[in-house]
């Protein structure tokens, strides 16, 4: 049976109950590019509050998540022409998913529609604008594991991007065996000689 994974947008009608906050390991890393391009990326202040699942479905998870995203880029002679800066997760779950992946997050919330992290840079499917209902979705077979970009923008001209998520939901269907996310940020950049990917992941975590 296909996996359904979806981003919804949608007002929340509550604040998060409170579980179990757990705070994560901070990550960052750097690359040096080989047109002299310095790319840090970090990942800072994220917990995940695990909650028991409001409908009190046994094979239904949920939490919140909080996070720091920040890209830095300095160096290099030529001029960035092109960037793109993603931070979310990636949700796993070990077997059949029959009712779907969903992450769900306040109306104010406008990502760019974009899933898969590979070689060739995200796959962007189709842009996904303001407003309080929207869904993003893919197929997906049992067992993959599946990319939720939760916030993107471009690199300021300075070469900085800063992306904060507070308190959004993410919530896992008919999962038949545990549910493992993984905080990631992604930066891309081009400049006439070169175009350079890099990410960083957070610790995986059960929720």
């Amino acid at each position: 049976m296909a996996v359904i994974a979806a981003l919804a947008l949608s007002a929340p009608a509550a604040g998060p109950a409170r579980a179990e906050v757990k705070p994560m390991a901070s990550k960052t890393d750097t690359k040096v590019t080989r047109g002299g391009n310095s790319l840090t990326l970090t990942l800072a202040n994220e917990t995940v509050n695990s909650v028991p699942n409001l409908a009190a479905a046994a094979n239904s998870r949920e939490a919140f998540v909080t996070y720091e995203a920040t890209a830095n880029v300095g160096g290099g002679g030529l001029p960035i022409t092109d960037s793109y800066f993603v931070a979310g997760y990636q949700l796993g779950c070990q077997t059949d998913v029959s009712s779907g992946l969903q992450l769900g997050g306040a109306g104010a919330i406008a990502p760019t529609a974009a899933v898969g992290l590979t070689g060739q840079g995200p796959g962007v499917n189709a842009g996904l604008g303001g407003g309080l209902t929207g869904y993003l979705q893919t197929n997906l077979q049992p067992g993959v594991i599946v990319d939720l970009p939760m916030a993107s923008m471009p690199l300021s001209p300075g070469g900085l991007g800063m992306l904060d998520v507070t308190n959004v939901h993410v919530k896992a269907d008919a999962c038949g065996g545990p549910v493992t996310i993984r905080s990631f940020a992604y930066v891309r950049i081009g400049t006439d000689v070169e175009r350079s990917e890099f990410a960083v992941y957070g610790d995986p975590t059960q929720i």
